[in-house]
Parts: structure tokens; sequence; C-alpha cells
């Protein structure tokens, strides 16, 4: 990793933080959920990045890629608990991070089981240490607290513009996973939930990614879109609110990020739910892992 490489990942990591500490605090009922993610993502390109992806403002039991669509009329309800997932990137240097906000004292406990599971992990994670043993921290901080894990969400490790690069870091035990690696970049994010620990996919899609820019057989439109999304996101997700200056046809976007969803030029990203309709907290930090050492870039300084 080189020293421009690594300024970038702190630059985008500092950015990141600023945007979600400052945002957390408008985070209340009635507030519209698009309000707040065009102010985090306009933090983060007001401070020279870019978000690396769409603002995730996920609510109760969603746990996870609810980002809001054009004209979104959805509001933040009493009583809620919130999760702010951001990322920014500096030339696809990416940080990602992400805390829960709870409108309601009776979620305390539980924002604490995950936010004491990241720091728990952060503390225990370097270059060599077992990635399962990692998810084992994680599984055993969040259950003292009398909460269950999400099994099927985790952190993951970060490539340039590849912000899940393949590596999952579990939220539970798993052997054989392989080790952490210095010189690599990685987010760690647990899940704590009152309900059956596990994740399944909504109906409702509002973040895509791009999958294959050649795909074959799709029209003189589609292809103008993939090449659009190629130019200003490259590989990283997206959302069509980002799609506007493409076209101000809503029903015209819509409809051909559908086709290509199908046609296999796009990835769809569904909501995701807790399966028993638990709620769920959310912490996260990136961070940078050096042969000796760990840097959290996230972290506010």
């Amino acid at each position: 990793m080189s020293e421009d490489e690594l300024d970038k990942l702190l630059r985008a990591g500092q950015i990141a933080a600023k945007a979600r500490d400052e945002v957390s605090k408008d985070i209340k009922a009635n507030v519209k959920v698009l309000d707040i993610c065009e102010e985090v993502e306009n933090i983060i390109i007001e401070n020279k990045a870019f978000p690396a992806f769409p603002c995730n403002l996920s609510i109760n039991y969603e746990a996870a890629h609810y980002s809001p669509l054009i004209n979104d009329e959805k509001r933040i309800p009493d009583n809620a608990i919130v999760k702010l997932d951001i990322g920014a990137h500096i030339d696809g240097y990416i940080s990602d991070t992400a805390v829960t906000i709870s409108l309601d004292p009776r979620y305390q406990r539980l924002i604490d089981a995950a936010k004491s599971a990241l720091e728990a992990a952060i503390t225990n994670f370097r270059a060599g240490i077992s990635i399962g043993e990692i998810g084992k921290i994680i599984e055993r901080t969040i259950k003292t607290q009398g909460y269950k894990p999400i099994r099927n969400l985790g952190g993951h490790l970060i490539k340039r513009y590849e912000l899940h690069a393949g590596i999952f870091i579990p939220n539970v035990y798993e052997r054989g996973i392989g080790v952490i690696q210095s010189e690599a970049v990685y987010a760690i994010e647990p899940f704590a939930t009152d309900g059956g620990g596990e994740v399944i996919e909504g109906k409702d899609i509002t973040i895509y990614s791009l999958k294959n820019p050649n795909v074959k057989g799709i029209s003189d439109k589609e292809k103008e879109m993939l090449q659009y999304i190629y130019t200003h996101f490259n590989y990283l997700p997206f959302s069509e609110r980002w799609l506007k200056e493409f076209s101000t046809n809503v029903d015209e976007l819509r409809n051909i990020l559908k086709n290509l969803v199908k046609k296999g030029g796009l990835r769809s990203y569904p909501i995701l739910i807790e399966i028993k309709k638990g709620m769920v907290s959310q912490f996260e930090h990136t961070v940078i892992v050096k042969e000796k050492s760990v840097i959290v870039s996230t972290r506010t300084l």
C-alpha cells in the first residue's frame, strides 16, 4: 500500500465519519428519509469525495439496503430504531461506516450490544488472526447482552472500487475461512437483533450496481445507461436518484433498470428484513490492517 493510497483511504474515512456524525443528529421522528440521505451525500461531495454507495437509512426490522427513491415520501416513524450506513471514496479508495440511533430508550441495550461487539472485534483485529475468531468475539459479545447476532450479515474485505471484495467477516463463529491479511482494508459490521438472527430479502429494491457492461441483446438506450453507470460509478452501488441527469422520466428510468437486471447487465440489492421482524441495530467501522498495527479510518479524530 503506497503512501498515496493510504492518504486517500484515511481522507475518505474522515469524510464519511464527518457525514455520519453530523447527520445522525438530524435523525428524528417525522423527518424524511430522503432529506437525511441527501444531506449525507451532499456533505461527502462538498468535502471532495464521492458516496461509495447510496446512503442507507434502514428502520426497525429493516436491517440494510433501504435507500430513498426519487421523490420518496417515507418518513422516520415515532419510537424507531434507525440504522445510518454510509460510505465515501476518493479515486475508488473506500470507507464504510454505520451507526444506530434509537428514538426509544427501550432499544438502548440492543444498540449497546452491536456497538460493544464492534469495539471488541476492533480490539482483537490484526494481521494473522483467524477471521472465524473475530466472528466468535462478535457473537459472544452480542449474546452476552441477551440478543442474537445476524448470522447472514457481516463485514467484508474492501478493495479499490470494490465494496464487497470476496472475503466475509462473519458475525458468528465460522471455521476454515482464512486469516486477516496485512496491507488490506476491511469493514467490520456487527448486527444485533431481538428477532430470529437472520435476514431475508424483501420485495423492494432501491440499490443497484454494474454487473456486465457488455451484456448482449439490449437496446441502444440500455447500452447508453450502462455506459453512463460505468463512467460515473464504475462497479460501485448506485441509486436511481443518481441517474436524474441521464433521464428525468422516472418511469423510463425504472423500466430500464428493471430490464437491465433481467438481462444480466445490473445487480439489484433488495431491502434486507429481519426474518421474525425483530428490531435490528448495527455499527460499522473501516479498518486498515498494517503488519503490526490497525488503523480505524472512520473513527472520529
